[in-house]
């Protein structure tokens, strides 16, 4: 009974940190634009700052994807967390 419990919750784990990788590749880009927006407006600077800033957004949200992909199949193949993973 424990064994199936802890299965339960392990998949349940699993789960929500899949559904979050939407958000994440959607929240991104999107604090990319308004920081970059903010910061543009500012100071004055170029239009293609905000490109870099939106560019920069995307970049993080695909690697924290990626992290999140990486503890998803430790936690399936039921490893120990690594602490020092980048």
């Amino acid at each position: 009974m424990a064994g199936s419990r802890n299965e339960l919750y392990r998949r349940i784990k699993i789960a929500g940190m899949i559904a979050y990788i939407p958000i994440m590749l959607a929240a991104s880009p999107l604090a990319g634009f308004f920081a970059g927006d903010y910061l543009q407006k500012k100071f004055n600077l170029p239009f293609y700052f905000l490109i870099i800033c939106i560019a920069i957004g995307i970049v993080v949200g695909i690697r924290e994807s990626v992290r999140i992909i990486r503890q998803v199949l430790r936690i399936d193949n039921n490893q120990p967390p690594n602490p020092n993973a980048k």
